[in-house]
């Protein structure tokens, strides 16, 4: 029989007490850095759903707030507390204490918000500021550490009936250089002037936007999807958003067949010097002359203004120029100052248009190259397949002629704009 000794490793036993020994610790050395992480962890992700339900609330609170403007400044700031505070931010809500609403204006270019009090009162505020703040906010495992709360403060701005684009329109193209100044006003209000300047002088295309000069944009510069606002050697500030648009621009359909049968072109006159102004079906005028037209829809296949010519309209007058149109020298003098009263549409290849001391009206040309030419201010609405805003334009959109156009405007659509 084969005997069989069981043997034992002297010292085998020792070893593995020390491996165990130092196993004990390094859990007792690892512990509580691993339960210090997780302890982090969990009040660092704490801190940072406290950060969002405060973005949350200053962003309800500044997007209502905006909704109230341009008309009341007061209720801007009333309204986005009271939606700032209908939020819980941890286990509390909100209280008027910890919020702060303030009425201002915000500039893209710089990304800065203005306080109302800091800027000239004659142009109504675009924009409301919320700013939430909430102190000592108990943390969890981080107590361990010596902190035992946090604070959290967050703000938003949102700007007024913003991100629509109803103002100026070059379908496929707007462009201009030298000093170009844009805002609005509502014609239903009175004239241009003091507590009647708002911010909806928007720049809007298809395509490209581009400037290369000084500017002064009281609205939105949006571009076409997948475009681009190219500022190239300009400088200036944008009182609203500059973006892409959502979609495409539909402009109005403009068709002059009617128009060309029937108008009120025999009611035309010899002019102020005795000339008659018909030439080849077109409209010419020259030196220092002056053509008045009595209110009516009229139909011309071009127009040629030269020197210091001007046409006259007395009330609500249609003009359709089915070819060019050249209306320089003293432009187009609109004498009851409502832009409503003088639309002007174009269906050629394109239009020049001189302000002279100013003009006022709404040129509808889809399909039409619109050339601003000189120094002038225009008070209304210009759509052209592309616009060239020349050297020196000011235009002041009217929001009446909008409304008429494309609807009522009043439902103010806030945008987030930080």
């Amino acid at each position: 029989m084969r005997r069989f000794e069981l043997r034992t490793r002297v010292g085998s036993g020792r070893a593995t007490e020390r491996r165990r020994g130092a196993t004990v610790v390094m859990v007792l050395v690892v512990l509580p850095v691993l339960f210090g992480m997780a302890a982090l962890a969990i009040d660092v992700g704490f801190i940072y759903n406290l950060r969002a339900q405060m973005q949350n609330a200053v962003d309800s609170g500044a997007l209502a707030g905006a909704s109230a403007l341009p008309d009341n400044e007061a209720d801007g700031e009333a309204r986005g507390v009271e939606y700032a505070i209908k939020h819980y931010v941890g286990k509390e809500v909100l209280v008027p204490e910890e919020t702060d609403a303030i009425v201002g204006y915000w500039e893209h270019t710089t990304r800065t918000f203005y306080p109302a009090s800091s800027m000239d009162d004659d142009i109504y505020p675009n924009a409301v500021r919320v700013v939430g703040h909430k102190d000592r906010i108990g943390l969890f495992f981080a107590r361990i550490f010596g902190i035992g709360a946090t604070e959290v403060a967050r703000e938003a701005v949102a700007l007024s009936d913003s991100g629509r684009c109803r103002g100026i329109w070059g379908v496929v193209n707007a462009f201009g250089s030298g000093t170009i100044e844009t805002d609005s006003y509502d014609s239903r209000l009175g004239s241009y002037g003091p507590g009647n300047i708002e911010q909806n002088g928007d720049i809007c295309c298809n395509e490209d936007v581009e400037f290369n000069g000084s500017f002064d944009i009281r609205g939105d510069v949006m571009c076409g999807p997948g475009y681009t606002v190219d500022i190239a050697g300009g400088s200036g500030e944008i009182w609203g958003v500059v973006s892409m648009l959502p979609h495409q621009l539909e402009p109005p359909v403009v068709d002059a067949s009617e128009a060309r049968f029937y108008n009120n072109n025999d009611t035309i006159t010899l002019t102020d010097l005795g000339n008659d102004p018909w030439q080849s079906g077109g409209i010419r005028l020259s030196s220092d002359d002056n053509l008045t037209l009595e209110p009516g829809t009229y139909y011309f296949e071009s127009v040629i203004m030269t020197g210091q010519s001007t046409i006259t309209v007395t009330g609500p007058t249609v003009i359709y120029v089915d070819g060019d149109g050249k209306f320089g020298g003293g432009g187009v003098v609109n004498v009851t100052w409502d832009p409503a009263n003088l639309m002007i549409y174009g269906t050629g290849d394109e239009l020049k248009l001189a302000g002279g001391s100013g003009f006022y009206g709404a040129v509808i040309a889809p399909d039409t190259d619109l050339v601003l030419v000189g120094n002038a201010e225009y008070f209304g609405t210009l759509i052209a397949r592309t616009i060239d805003l020349g050297g020196g334009s000011i235009i002041h959109v009217d929001e009446a002629v909008l409304d008429n156009l494309f609807g009522d405007g009043e439902a103010n659509t806030p945008t987030l704009v930080r």
